[in-house]
């Protein structure tokens, strides 16, 4: 059982109109919803390869029932949930049809508390105590002060059980990070920047952040870059991933479906540059769908080869 654990959940609603003004009266031609948050969407993408994955997530008010019967009766998930006085948030993409244009609006994010954070902790610590969690997902920001810590704390307690651990975030959450780290980090090239507070990190700033966390005990570390290539150190050696060119239907979540397919290769045993083509794979696949993680393996194993890895120095 794999536990992805998603600090920032939301209700992805996606309202496909004509092409359309601002100030003007649109009618939708078409309203999809599917739950989103960066977690939620490896657990998608990992269900979607085969693997037995379990989201682990605050839901709060009647968006957040709406999301626990998504995730149970679309994705056929068994979600792990930690209620919350405050309502989830909704996220309205509005998808301009047969074009590529599109505008997301966000609620703002909710005020978790501390106790509903430690509550979040406490389902973690006693499913890694149970045994059979080959590995353990941190995806996503962390909405709340009383969150930004607590990535690092379910590091802590996977890495005290040997459990495997992979994240995905940024800001505050990522700056709490210290003592354990995980096993694998992967960011984008903009929250890279963020993180390291240069607005145009060069190639050579992001290589030696990964081999700042490489220091710490990361055995892998990846920073993507949209369409370009993928900076990533394995074992402290570097190395570069060029995706294959492709016009992408929806680029939102192909990152959390990276993070799934390396999670997915790693406990597979697979070897460094197949690893890192199958990650990326999954990456391209997602791009070519509209919802996050509805990967399919068999383009997955159509891409792999069309991926280009080289080292690039140690």
């Amino acid at each position: 059982m794999i536990l992805c654990v998603t600090l920032n959940p939301c209700l992805d609603k996606t309202l496909t109109v004509p092409a359309w003004q601002p100030g003007a009266l649109v009618r939708g031609n078409e309203l999809r919803h599917v739950v989103g948050g960066k977690g939620n969407n490896v657990a998608r993408a990992l269900a979607n390869l085969g693997r037995a994955a379990r989201p682990v997530t605050f839901l709060g008010g009647a968006v957040g029932a709406f999301c626990q019967r998504l995730l149970e009766q679309d994705d056929h998930l068994d979600p792990v949930i930690v209620p919350t006085e405050a309502p989830t948030r909704v996220i309205l993409t509005v998808r301009t049809a047969s074009s590529a244009e599109q505008t997301a609006f966000f609620d703002p994010d909710p005020a978790v508390t501390p106790q509903e954070a430690d509550a979040l902790a406490s389902h973690v610590e006693g499913l890694l105590e149970q045994g059979g969690v080959s590995a353990l997902c941190l995806s996503g920001s962390s909405p709340a002060p009383a969150t930004h810590g607590l990535y690092s704390e379910l590091i802590a307690l996977a890495q005290a059980r040997r459990v495997p651990v992979f994240l995905d975030t940024y800001g505050p959450a990522l700056s709490a990070i210290w003592g354990f780290w995980p096993t694998a980090i992967k960011l984008n090239r903009r929250e890279a920047s963020i993180h390291l507070r240069k607005p145009a990190p060069s190639d050579a700033d992001l290589v030696a952040l990964l081999h700042d966390w490489s220091g710490r005990g990361v055995v892998c570390g990846m920073v993507t870059d949209g369409p370009n290539p993928v900076t990533i150190m394995y074992r402290g050696k570097n190395y570069r991933a060029t995706p294959p060119t492709i016009t992408p239907v929806n680029p939102i979540g192909s990152g959390d479906c990276l993070l799934a397919g390396l999670v997915d290769g790693w406990l597979s045993r697979l070897e460094p540059d197949l690893l890192f083509r199958h990650a990326i794979a999954c990456a391209v696949a997602s791009a070519l769908v509209w919802d996050a993680g509805a990967i399919n393996p068999a383009e997955v194993a159509r891409l792999r080869d069309q991926v280009h890895v080289e080292t690039t120095g140690s």
